[in-house]
C-alpha cells in the first residue's frame, strides 16, 4: 500500500463511486485570528493497494507536528480487510484506489503560528508529507 496523493482542502467527501469530492484542496497557508486556534481542515488521500495487500488489515497513522517536530495530534486511521466484490474482476496486476477524506476529530489546536506538517504512515512506514503554514491574519488579509 502506498500514499498516492495527499492534500489538505477546506472540505472532503468520498462519493459513492469511489471518488474524492475535494473543496479548496491544496491549502499551504491557514490564516487565523489568534492561537491556539483549531486545525479546522481535511485531509483528502488516495492510497494505491494491490489485491492480496487488502487480505488483511493496515494501520494508517497521521501525526500532525510543528516545526520543531513536536507532535501536537495523533489519529489512527484503520483499513479494514475488504476484498474486492466477487463480481468485481481485477486483472492481474492491477491496483485497486482507496479514497480517505478525514475530518480531524477532536478538532485538534494549533498551539502557535508557524510550520506544521501532517505525516502519513502505512503499517510503521512513512508515506507522505503534507506540510502548510499557520500565520496570524493580518488587517486586510483575505481568511482561508
Amino acid at each position: 500500500m502506498q500514499v498516492n496523493t495527499a492534500l489538505l482542502c477546506d472540505a472532503a467527501t468520498v462519493k459513492g463511486d469511489g471518488l474524492l469530492n475535494i473543496l479548496g484542496g491544496g491549502v499551504t497557508v491557514t490564516r487565523r485570528d489568534s492561537f491556539p486556534s483549531p486545525l479546522g481542515l481535511h485531509l483528502a488521500m488516495r492510497i494505491i493497494a494491490r489485491p492480496a495487500e487488502l487480505s488483511h488489515a493496515h494501520k494508517i497513522e497521521v501525526l500532525l507536528q510543528d516545526e520543531d517536530g513536536h507532535q501536537v495530534t495523533k489519529v489512527n486511521i484503520g483499513v479494514g480487510e475488504s476484498p474486492p466484490p466477487p463480481d468485481v474482476e481485477i486483472p492481474p496486476g492491477e491496483e485497486i484506489s482507496l479514497p480517505i477524506a478525514w475530518t480531524f476529530p477532536g478538532r485538534p489546536m494549533l498551539p502557535h503560528p508557524g510550520r506544521y506538517s501532517l505525516e502519513i504512515l502505512i503499517d510503521g512506514s512513512h508515506q507522505a508529507s503534507v506540510p502548510f503554514n499557520a500565520v496570524l491574519q493580518q488587517p486586510g488579509d483575505n481568511p482561508s
